[in-house]
Parts: C-alpha cells; structure tokens; sequence
C-alpha cells in the first residue's frame, strides 16, 4: 500500500512509543519524514516495505 509520511515522525513516535525509540530508528524516520512509501502488513501492523524492522504506527502516516 501506498502512504504519505507524515512530518515530526519522531516525536510523533516517541509520544506513543517513548520506551521503543531508538537512534537506529530515528535515521529510518528522518529517511522517510514526509515522503511516500510503500507499507506491507504483518498482522495488521505497518513496515516500510525497503526496511520492513520497525512498525509504523497509523499515526505516522496516510494511505493514498
């Protein structure tokens, strides 16, 4: 599927997520802040498709 990233990923994430943030993701985040992506789905939980390690919560992006 295809998502429009959303802008201030990281503290986007933190807020929901303080304990599960890492450096290694924030590189992901600024990589990906405000860019269309692709998202596969594992279970109902979002992975960017070329990275496919770190769960995007619905609050980080839009589908178009």
């Amino acid at each position: 599927m295809k998502a429009k990233m959303r802008s201030n990923l990281i503290e986007r994430y933190k807020k929901i997520m303080p304990a599960g943030y890492t450096d290694e993701l924030g590189q992901l985040l600024k990589s990906i802040e405000s860019k269309e992506v692709d998202l596969v789905f594992i279970g109902g939980d979002a992975f960017e498709k070329q990275d496919n390690d770190w769960w995007l919560p619905d609050v980080l992006w839009d589908e178009i």
